[in-house]
Formats: structure tokens, sequence, C-alpha cells
């Protein structure tokens, strides 16, 4: 089977999640490292509710094609005392795109009362395992994949969390500075010629933001983070150079960490040479947004609803 440049076999972990989710860079100003605070700077804590529902609406864009998927949240006690166990469901009854349903899912988790990631938890009616399960495999091979399959979910829904709210607690942000790091991702032509390359990442807050267009007298934060490698993959080679930026915007309740948007995008620029010594440029532009509506439940099967 084909699947669109830049997406793997569902079976394993996407690419556009190895491109847009790993080399986060976790070392943020804390609160308690910088004293006296600055006027005006942001301390961003973390402190959810017991409970909560949510949608979440996932969109993934690849070069041009979108596709579409929607989830519900809702939050639970965990196993042990002080965690919490976050529930996620996909939709039930819609239909799903060839490209979204190759996309990561959701996957509940749990976390702990001071918002550390615990582990996430395995839903037995995911598509790649009804994939896996048709596929011609003896026991021992499918087990290996699924053990595979198991550790990849649980690597994407930790760097999630990461990024929407563990790396966040208590970091202080001040809106006009630019919070400079360095960090590493990685960059090439393509997947098999690549380079992991130094970077420097950005980050920036800008305050006063409409949590949701729904409500725009509830003031949230958003959070831009910008990774860009230093140099380009090959830079004195013009047949085989290549350039990359990613972009992370985080809208976010600061007082809680409740994420209301995410928004990660990638832009990869790749040089090649024809035959009569021309350079040639391929551009290829992937990302993915979730947006949180809190308050909401899904509507039973079976309920008829006005629209």
């Amino acid at each position: 089977m084909n699947y669109p440049a830049g997406v793997m076999n569902p079976l394993f972990r996407s690419s556009l999640s190895a491109a847009l989710l790993t080399g986060m860079c976790a070392c943020v100003t804390s609160s308690a490292s910088r004293k006296p605070i600055p006027e005006g700077a942001v301390v961003l804590r973390f402190a959810w509710p017991e409970k909560l529902s949510a949608r979440v609406t996932h969109t993934l864009h690849i070069s041009g094609s979108q596709g579409l998927r929607t989830y519900w949240w809702s939050l639970w006690p965990g196993p042990e005392e002080g965690q919490r166990r976050l529930l996620v469901r996909a939709e039930a009854g819609t239909s799903q795109s060839a490209l979204s349903a190759m996309a990561d899912p959701e996957s509940s988790l749990i976390f702990d009362a001071q918002g550390d990631f615990v582990s996430h938890e395995t839903h037995e009616e995911s598509e790649s395992l009804g994939l896996l399960n048709a596929l011609p495999l003896s026991a021992e091979q499918a087990a290996g994949i699924r053990e595979q399959m198991e550790a990849a979910r649980e690597d994407v829904a930790r760097e999630r969390w990461m990024q929407r709210v563990g790396r966040w607690r208590d970091v202080m942000l001040v809106p006009g500075e630019t919070v400079r790091t360095r960090t590493r991702m990685w960059v090439g032509q393509n997947a098999f010629e690549r380079e992991e390359m130094e970077a420097e990442e950005r980050i920036t807050i800008e305050t006063g933001v409409a949590c949701s267009p729904d409500d725009p007298e509830k003031n949230c934060v958003r959070v831009l983070t910008v990774t860009e490698p230093l140099h380009a993959y090959r830079e004195s080679d013009p047949c085989e150079r290549a350039r990359a930026i990613k972009r992370f915007e985080l809208v976010t309740d600061p007082r809680t960490l409740l994420p209301y948007l995410t928004r990660s995008m990638r832009e990869d620029q790749m040089d090649s040479c024809r035959d009569d010594g021309t350079v040639h440029t391929r551009e290829m532009h992937q990302g993915e947004e979730f947006v949180f509506t809190y308050g909401v439940e899904p509507v039973p099967q079976g309920t008829y609803s006005r629209r």
C-alpha cells in the first residue's frame, strides 16, 4: 500500500510525529531561578480540575492535504492515590479519511498531582491493532510488532503531554523577551539521507489572547516555540542542501495549563540539481492542530439532536 509522502505505514510511528514531536527542549527558565521576578512576567502553573469533559478536534496537514478526527476527553481518578486518568475516546459513527486514519491517535493516559506523565493506556479497538490482526503473521511476529506499536504510542502520548503541559509547569516567560536555547533537530533530503543537527529554539509569550472564539472574554496566553538549525544540511553542496524550520504554538490558561489550542508546523526545503546543472528546490509542509473545547460531552448514539 502506498502512503502520502512523509507518512509511514500506520503500524509504526508516523514520520509526522517524529518530525513534529521529537527534539523538544525542556530547559526553560523556572520561576524559582530568576529573582526578582520581572514586571509583567507570566508564571505558568499546573492546576487541572478534578473532573472535566472536552471535545478534541485533530486536524492533520500534509502538503495541501487535510484530515480530520474528533476525540472526547474525560477526567477520572487514577489507579493510585494522587493520580488521575485522562480517558480518551474517538468519536463514534464518523468516517475517517485515509490521511487522518494514518495520524497517531490520541491515547488515554495517567498523570500525577504535579502534572508528571505516568503512563499511557492501550485501547484494543484501535485501527492499527485491527490492521495487525488482519495480517498473516505468526504469534511471535504479531507480538513483536504489537510491542513496537505500544512503545511508539507511549512515546507520542508522553511527548504530546510534554508539549501541552509538562515542560511548561512553573516556567516564567516575559512578554517581549525571547528565550533562546540550544537543541537538536533532524534535517535532510529524506528519512534515509538526514542528520541530527545543532539548532536554536526560540520561545516567546503573548498575553491577553482569547482562549477560544466561542469565549472571547476568557483570557489565555500564546506560547510560540520556533526551532531552526544553525546551519543547512550539507550547506556547501548546492545539489544536496536542505533547510527546515519548526513552529509550535500553544494557547493555554496560565493559571491551570489547560490547553485550548496546539499547532505544530514544519517546513522543509530540499535542493537537488537537474541535468543542466540548475538547482531545483522542493518544499514540504506538514503539521497538525488540536482544538480543545471544554464543558461538552458526546451525544449518546441513537439520540436525536437538531443541528
